[in-house]
């Protein structure tokens, strides 16, 4: 032990801790200070541990509450959390406690000062790694600063603390070691792996729990430890109280210090932040202005360490290369999961001994890391979060522990993801982006909408005991009753189901009186031929909502067959009216492109045969008025584009109406309810009309006898989630999001024929139906394709991954080999869609103007034609295999951003005329390009991003923006997901004659549009000649 060298400071430490010294006799931790010396000191007290009970009788009236805030003491955010923590746990209310508190506020501090004010028998924290486990323990065996600030009595003895570093495998080892502390700290990922006996033996010894960084808490390895803790006391801490996925945190909000507060107090430091973008090397660039940044404060005699964030080992070993050739006498170290314990020991002592100064870090020295020297930021990899991100800002953001403290602002240095623009860190990743606003503002924001849901949860009262409303999370499902009156009684429902059967006689309603729900119990024999007296107990969720305007009452039960006709009854009065019958199925009102997949049929007159289930091709016999005769459906389900989005949508004559998903939250599934019922009310629809454009996929065992206009990959690698695998061919090699189609043979018959085409190789392909479906295979040499660390055969990649073929007349053929088609006839194009241009001074043959900008192009003249007559933001040389278009144009403004893609085909001939091959390839673009509207905005602009860095790549010197630049599309990208989307679809044909265009042209048009008018809900030009 090394004895403390001041008066005033009169302590020892070793490297298990720090102790102060006692003035008494006592048999607590003591020890006498040996006259000059070398402040060695021996221990000479009692060897046994204390008794748990001896430290908790130590705590009565060892923390003064009315004194708790002063100078020295508590903080206001750490003495309203223990306030607010001690009244909840008065109230005996069954929910978690949930306390949010700013990173840099002293939340440890909070926890210690709970475990002295309240004195639980056995304490259990639960915290998410290693390196917090040891942080928090240290904290809790010394009592931190509380004793030294005078908050906490000197007489109150330091907690016995255990820490569970491994498993348990004998429920009595388990029992002991908890039984010998006052609190013991582990992970969830520790107790996951005990046995089962040992885990519920070592639980069930705690009185009370606490869990640090409880936005973790969602998860299934924390959900299962708190769920032990079911009337017991549970506090769950944490500064940022939502997610991005939407799950909740269990518990109600108890307390909340807002991050604007602690920033004015100081708590949270000032931040100096700078996006950077290059297109030339963002690593190298980061890496300058953060040592820079470094070196000007280190020459300030400010104390500042650096940290460098990356998302992989391999890349904190390039990044970190990186800085030891930039800065090698500030000594860079990396520092990941994998790591030998030594080498991160001598790693973390290097930083406190100030002999390294950098430290790049994998997913390390995150959350509620403790060294407030950490003030200079490199986000390489930005994390992906928000939730994350703001833990990861708040490492640099600690207020200095001492006002002497040679500690100045945080400095953070982002290089700016394109991935993040669209992201729920857009706002934080600007380029002008203030983050001492921004912080709090994101902070608060979603904090607040994380409350409306808890405040939501929390209105509900008088519900069955031990089941929290935050754990409810219903099916997207519903029946629908009308109401004779503005006026309800939801707990009658209790009579309808008996005392007996409701849980808890009990049904919890909410505050505005619109909603309620209940579980009830039903027992039935079961029904596998065992002896009759045994018994099987399902519990049924049954949740209300009664909209008293429109008079109307959304149920839904668990039990998927359950009739609620007498529940409604029950509640509004005998004259409800169940809503159901065909009217039900105007929920798939407004819907584009729908598909239906599966239909149950009921024939009135066939009483052997009364009911059937059809699926695929089948599914015409369904939805077809002649073939149906007698039949009825009884439930649809299918899938649509609503507003360009994909959902699954589904509905029975029954009244029920559903969707696969699960809500969130209660008030999720309610919101859910005003959707669908606002349509079912809705006597305008046209439900016959609704029916007939319904899409039947039918399953293929032949080509289709169609012209095929073009190829597509799956979504995965057509939208940018990624490079994906490369294809290796005569030694040159791409990503499969750098390879496109091109179809080889237009013709309706015979073997469908293409080729596959790279920056650099092409390489032909044939496809054709055998017993296997659709099989592609090579007509020469195939490429290779690297693939789960295998190489294979293109061929044996792409039959596992199968395109989309878009056929003439608005027909797909989906990777499963079935054909999607409209089962009504192509209204005729309207002619008024050609726009003859004056091609003069045009080579119409010649389509690609090329990096050099060749004049008489067809590209080249839409360029120069459209930007002449309509404003871009940024327009884009897209031109290029797997292209998004030849043209991309891009306008944003304060609601909307409009994308304009243009298509372009050179004439098989000098001269316009009716030439439909002059089309087929063109249309087959513009159909692809459709297909963005159903992707999203966000993966366009994505892609878009990633392929003009990658053209700019292959052209030096030359750039692919026409108009604008990366950084105005970047800004467009941050700002997009507050702007309502438009594709705006050109075709440029100069080979097409609009006096001469044909019948057969007309309806080959008439497929394209009608596709992509679908889609995209945008306009649809075919710029022509005259």
């Amino acid at each position: 032990m090394q004895a403390g060298e001041s008066p005033e400071d009169r302590c020892v430490h070793n490297s298990f801790g720090r102790w102060e010294l006692g003035d008494d006799g006592a048999a607590v931790l003591s020890a006498r200070l040996p006259e000059g010396g070398e402040g060695t000191v021996s221990w000479c007290g009692p060897q046994q541990l204390l008794a748990p009970q001896a430290v908790l009788e130590s705590y009565a009236g060892a923390i003064e509450l009315h004194d708790a805030v002063r100078e020295g003491g508590l903080r206001p955010p750490q003495a309203g959390a223990l306030h607010a923590v001690l009244g909840y746990w008065y109230s005996t209310l069954p929910e978690p406690g949930l306390v949010v508190m700013p990173t840099g506020t002293g939340k440890t501090e909070t926890m210690l000062a709970v475990l002295v004010a309240c004195r639980p028998e056995r304490l259990l924290v639960l915290v998410p790694s290693i390196a917090l486990r040891d942080q928090i323990a240290a904290k809790f065996e010394s009592l931190g600063i509380l004793q030294q600030q005078e908050v906490v009595s000197r007489d109150a003895l330091r907690p016995c603390v255990g820490r569970v570093t491994r498993r348990f495998t004998e429920a009595a080892e388990a029992k002991a070691f908890a039984a010998a502390c006052n609190v013991v700290v582990t992970t969830p990922h520790v107790l996951h792996h005990c046995t089962p006996e040992a885990r519920q033996a070592l639980l069930s010894e705690f009185s009370h729990l606490i869990v640090d960084e409880a936005h973790h808490a969602p998860a299934s390895t924390w959900t299962s430890v708190i769920r032990e803790f079911e009337g017991r006391k549970v506090l769950l801490f944490t500064a940022t109280p939502f997610r991005e996925d939407g799950r909740k945190i269990p518990g109600r909000t108890i307390f909340r210090y807002p991050l604007r507060q602690a920033q004015k107090e100081g708590y949270f430091t000032t931040v100096d932040y700078r996006a950077v973008l290059s297109l030339e090397n963002n690593d190298r660039r980061v890496a300058e202005l953060a040592i820079q940044r470094l070196r000007d404060d280190l020459s300030a005699s400010l104390d500042h360490l650096l940290m460098a964030r990356v998302n992989t080992v391999k890349r904190a070993r390039e990044v970190c290369e990186l800085y030891r050739q930039a800065a090698p006498d500030l000594n860079p170290v990396a520092l990941y999961d994998g790591l030998a314990a030594a080498a991160r020991s001598q790693a973390l002592a290097g930083m406190r001994s100030r002999e390294c100064r950098i430290v790049v870090c994998v997913n390390m020295l995150g959350e509620g890391f403790d060294m407030p020297e950490l003030k200079v930021a490199a986000v390489h990899d930005v994390r992906k979060s928000l939730s994350p991100m703001i833990q990861f800002i708040g490492r640099f953001t600690r207020g200095a522990s001492a006002a002497s403290s040679r500690i100045g602002t945080a400095s953070v240095f982002v290089a700016r993801d394109p991935a993040s623009a669209l992201s729920p860190l857009r706002d934080l990743l600007k380029e002008d982006a203030d983050w001492n606003v921004l912080l709090h503002d994101i902070t608060e924001q979603n904090t607040a909408r994380s409350e409306e849901v808890s405040e939501f949860d929390a209105s509900f009262a008088n519900g069955p005991d031990g089941i929290a409303v935050s754990v409810l999370e219903p099916k997207m499902s519903a029946v629908l009753h009308r109401a004779p009156t503005g006026a309800w009684d939801p707990h009658a429902a209790i009579g309808r189901y008996g005392e007996e059967r409701v849980l808890g006689q009990s049904v919890a309603t909410g505050a505005d009186g619109r909603m309620a729900w209940l579980v009830v119990e039903h027992r039935t024999l079961v029904d596998w031929g065992a002896p009759q007296f045994l018994e099987q107990t399902l519990y049924e969720l049954i949740v209300m909502y009664f909209d008293d305007q429109r008079r109307l009452l959304y149920i839904y039960g668990s039990h998927k067959r359950g009739d609620y006709t007498e529940l409604a009854k029950a509640v509004l009065g005998d004259d409800s009216r169940p809503v159901k019958g065909i009217d039900t199925f105007r929920v798939f009102a407004g819907l584009e492109r729908v598909v239906a997949t599966n239909i149950g049929l009921l024939d009135s007159h066939d009483h052997f045969n009364r009911f059937s289930l059809l699926v695929g091709s089948d599914v015409f016999e369904a939805l077809d008025a002649a073939a149906r005769k007698n039949r009825s459906q009884t439930h649809i389900i299918a899938s649509g584009l609503d507003d360009g989005t994909k959902v699954t949508v589904c509905a029975a004559l029954s009244g029920r109406f559903w969707s696969p998903r699960t809500a969130s939250s209660l008030l999720a599934w309610r919101q859910w309810c005003d959707q669908q019922g606002a349509k079912i009310l809705d006597s305008g629809v046209d439900l016959e009309h609704v029916m007939a454009g319904f899409i039947i996929p039918v399953e293929q065992t032949e080509r289709p006898p169609f012209v095929l206009l073009g190829l597509e990959w799956p979504w995965q690698w057509r939208a940018g989630l990624g490079e994906g695998p490369p294809f290796a061919y005569n030694g040159q090699s791409h990503p499969v999001t750098d390879i496109g189609f091109r179809v080889d043979d237009f013709s309706p018959e015979g073997p469908i024929r293409f080729s596959l085409v790279s920056p650099s190789w092409e390489i032909p392909y044939s496809a054709g139906f055998t017993d296997q479906g659709l099989v592609y295979s090579p007509l020469g040499e195939d490429a290779l394709v690297s693939y789960q660390r295998t190489a294979l055969p293109a061929a044996d990649w792409i039959n596992r991954n199968k395109p989309y073929l878009y056929f003439a007349g608005d027909r797909i053929l989906t990777p499963d080999d079935r054909l999607h088609a409209p089962r009504t006839d192509l209204p005729p194009f309207d002619l008024s869609l050609l726009a003859p241009l004056d091609w003069n001074g045009v080579n119409i043959q010649a389509e690609s103007m090329d990096a050099e900008r060749k004049p008489h192009t067809v590209q080249h003249y839409m360029y120069r034609y459209l930007s002449g007559r309509q404003h871009f933001d940024v327009l884009i040389d897209d031109d290029g295999s797997n292209e998004v278009a030849d043209l991309v144009g891009i306008t944003a403004d304060d609601r909307d951003i409009s994308i304009t893609l243009v298509h372009c085909k050179y004439s098989s001939e000098p001269f316009p005329g009716h030439r439909v091959a002059d089309l087929y390839e063109v249309c087959g673009q513009a159909a692809r390009g459709a297909k963005w509207r159903e992707y999203g905005i966000e993966a366009l602009l994505r892609t878009l991003y990633n392929r003009a860095v990658k053209w700019a790549a292959r052209n030096p010197g030359k750039s692919p923006y026409l108009i604008g630049s990366i950084d105005e599309l970047y800004r467009i990208r941050e700002r997009a997901p507050q702007l309502r989307p438009h594709i705006n679809t050109v075709i440029a044909q100069p080979g097409l004659s609009a006096a001469e265009c044909s019948s057969e042209q007309q309806h080959l048009l008439a497929g394209a549009h009608s596709y992509v008018k679908a889609v995209t809900k945008g306009t649809f030009t075919v710029c022509c000649s005259a």
